[in-house]
């Protein structure tokens, strides 16, 4: 696919220009203030009528099929909802289930400007294909935890997984471990093994609640970034999902092992978990990311929302109304670095066809005084006009074009949502 777009506003990391976008394949190939038709044979050309052609945004933590738990198990600490809710629901998912319930939350990621996630979830392979199927794109692992058995059976399992998932489109394996309190000594050593042998970072909730810091030390006389680092999770880097129960010298292990935070706010604040500080984050230099986490626990996967309170909520922490920019929380929401996505940190010239159209004549958008500013403060899932995904135009003005008959969607997810919750 060969695609024109015209007549723009662009968002580029430099700033935006009005100009002309150009793309082929996957990739971003022509991007000028000027227009020249030396090359004509696109396959379609967009006028965008002025309006803004920005990065699409990348969900940086995400458990996808969780879109059959939203609004089931709700007002509940943590642990007691993913112990006595979650876990027992997820019993009952099939690879069925799981890829239609993950092609519903693709639905919800597209409307609202989403092409690509960090996705940790069981039934790994469905969810995977269900990405593949309708050209989302994803780093995605299973999550490995105690539960997966013993040594031989985890590195088996991930030598499997990771076999499989990089063949598919847009898809790469991930080393994702579920959490330090769900891994004793031989699946950290597991996990460890594995990241060496695959030469692949670590990605894992991390210091999420104050319970799961204090039990870690309690254990072992260390907090959960200590000791991870010191078991070799970290010695290639990683990804720490939430990262909200940090001192300071966590945040300098995470700094000196090349870890990256994704802070998801929407979450956190509706389990009570706190909230992450993202400006003691950025100022030691740790690459930042933004995340939905699932819609269990959200309801929402909306990265409009987690930017602005993501914005938001480092004024009141630090007391500081100029803690963290507008600007910083968008680019690290779009550009997916904090999970080891490469050329998707803004539209230029060589980078991935993953962007968004954006409604800027909507009267929340206007007057355009700091478009940016906009978007974080202002801007939702309803001004998006057109999202392209791997350089395909995959959702224009409400309507699905990758295949989806969403009305069926809908049956098959709700059929399957009420025989979970007959069957607990």
């Amino acid at each position: 696919m060969k695609l024109r777009i015209y007549n723009a506003k662009i968002l580029t990391p430099h700033g935006i220009i009005n100009g002309e976008l150009r793309t082929d394949g996957d990739r971003i190939v022509y991007l000028s203030p000027v227009s020249t038709l030396d090359w004509q044979d696109w396959d379609r050309e967009i006028d965008l009528g002025g309006n803004l052609l920005a990065p699409s945004f990348k969900n940086a933590h995400t458990h996808s099929a969780m879109t059959f738990l939203r609004s089931r198990a709700e007002d509940m600490p943590l642990k007691d909802w993913l112990y006595k809710q979650v876990f027992p629901a997820e019993a009952k998912l099939t690879d069925e289930d799981c890829y239609y319930f993950t092609r519903l939350a693709v639905a919800e990621y597209y409307s609202g400007g989403t092409t690509y996630c960090s996705e940790m979830y069981g039934h790994t392979e469905a969810v995977a294909q269900a990405f593949a199927d309708t050209g989302f794109g994803s780093f995605i692992g299973s999550g490995i935890f105690d539960f997966d058995g013993g040594y031989d059976d985890i590195t088996k399992r991930a030598e499997e997984l990771k076999c499989k998932i990089d063949k598919l489109p847009r898809q790469r394996y991930a080393l994702a471990m579920h959490a330090q309190y769900t891994c004793g000594e031989q699946t950290l050593r597991a996990v460890s093994d594995l990241s060496e042998k695959f030469s692949l970072p670590v990605t894992t909730h991390l210091s999420e609640t104050q319970e799961e810091v204090e039990s870690c030390k309690e254990k072992y006389g260390l907090s959960p970034v200590k000791l991870l680092a010191e078991k070799g999770i970290f010695d290639l880097g990683g990804t720490g999902y939430h990262c909200v129960h940090l001192d300071d010298e966590d945040i300098k292990i995470l700094k000196n092992c090349r870890v990256g935070a994704v802070t998801c706010p929407c979450s956190n604040l509706k389990l009570a978990s706190g909230i992450a500080p993202l400006k003691k984050l950025l100022d030691a230099g740790i690459t930042l990311g933004v995340g939905t986490d699932g819609a269990a626990s959200n309801n929402a996967l909306d990265m409009f929302r987690e930017t602005y309170l993501a914005t938001v909520l480092q004024k009141y922490l630090e007391n500081d109304a100029v803690a963290v920019s507008a600007k910083d929380i968008y680019r690290a929401a779009t550009d997916g670095k904090a999970f080891g996505l490469e050329n998707a940190d803004g539209l230029y010239i060589g980078a991935l066809a993953d962007m968004v159209v954006i409604d800027l004549d909507a009267p929340n958008m206007q007057p355009l005084n700091d478009i940016e500013s906009n978007l974080v403060y202002a801007g939702g899932r309803q001004n998006v006009i057109m999202t392209i995904s791997g350089g395909k135009v995959v959702y224009e003005k409400g309507e699905y074009l990758y295949g989806e008959d969403y009305g069926a969607l809908l049956e098959k997810c709700n059929a399957a949502a009420e025989r979970i919750k007959n069957e607990i």
